[in-house]
């Protein structure tokens, strides 16, 4: 649980082989090691300034790693290690087990003493961690409490504590940035890019435009920014065209989704040289995530179909 961010710190180069109980294990060089995936826990060779190289596992590798009540298929999970204990004489004391909890949320910490783990091959190299202790033991255990005393930059529940603070900075900060930056500057672009459309083209009644005129006329969101073409002009009770349907997206006219428009929303601009400009208050992403017009549907309830401004 979010131990990854802890693999990059080394707690004790090895452990000690002569504490773990094996079964079928396989001893790796650095290369081979290297070869395989890192999702295991995996037995090295490493040469210190001692004459002869030694074997173990790496305390960061050990970190996050769940711990199994067998090796068979029906093994139950009962906890993962959150960190190591390590005696002066380089022993492995005990390791700190999480037990319960959801994504480390409401997780209890207990000290399993590290001569009740062993450790089974799971083939390709890598081992489980495996336990006689169950999860009931575990549950009803004495809870681990970090001494004060100690700094907790390493704890896991530090850095999910500190990672919580920079997700909820992270938001906070785009949400400031969206009120006081992003906002308004949309605004003054969209209100900017209507100036230009205003001076430059005419804007006229958009009910004295012929239906011949609209039916594919490109609609934009921006001066630049073509979203799509109309395809037909919904007529409402009373005669009047109450929506258009703009065929959004696609290429070359295939995978295009139709998607239902106020006619109101729109505003309609006549250019220098006679041309037909057509705009829509929305953005690419609202006409994207719109629902598909299907017209059974827009008969029976047009309100739940269409987009307006």
């Amino acid at each position: 649980m979010i131990l990854q961010l802890l693999a990059t710190t080394a707690l004790v180069a090895t452990i000690a082989t002569g504490a773990i109980a094996q079964s079928n294990t396989t001893v790796n060089t650095g290369a081979e090691a290297g070869d395989t995936q890192a999702s295991g826990l995996y037995e090295f060779e490493v040469h210190t300034l001692a004459p002869n190289a030694t074997t173990g596992f790496l305390a960061t590798n050990m970190i996050g790693k769940a711990v199994m009540t067998g090796e068979t298929d029906e093994a139950e999970e009962i906890g993962d290690i959150n960190d190591v204990i390590i005696g002066r004489d380089g022993n492995v004391r005990a390791v700190i087990v999480g037990v319960g909890g959801f994504l480390g949320l409401g997780e209890k910490e207990v000290a399993l003493d590290f001569s009740r783990l062993s450790f089974a091959s799971e083939g390709d190299d890598q081992f489980m961690v495996v336990s006689d202790a169950s999860r009931e033991e575990l549950e009803n255990a004495k809870s681990y409490e970090r001494p004060d005393y100690i700094p907790d930059w390493m704890s896991t529940s530090s850095v999910r504590d500190e990672m919580n603070k920079i997700s909820n900075g992270a938001k906070n900060s785009y949400e400031t940035v969206r009120e006081e930056a992003i906002d308004p500057a949309k605004k003054r672009i969209d209100e900017a890019v209507n100036s230009n459309w205003t001076a430059e083209n005419t804007q006229v009644d958009a009910r004295t435009v012929s239906t011949e005129a609209l039916i594919g006329a490109d609609v934009y969101t921006s001066q630049d920014n073509n979203i799509g073409e109309i395809a037909q002009i919904l007529i409402g009770e009373d005669g009047q065209a109450e929506a258009v349907v703009i065929d959004v997206g696609g290429f070359l006219g295939f995978g295009e989704k139709p998607v239902a428009v106020s006619f109101d929303s729109l505003r309609m601009f006549e250019t220098e040289n006679g041309d037909l400009l057509v705009t829509a208050p929305f953005t690419e992403e609202e006409l994207e995530n719109a629902k598909t017009f299907e017209a059974a549907s827009y008969k029976q309830n047009p309100d739940s179909l269409t987009l307006t401004r």
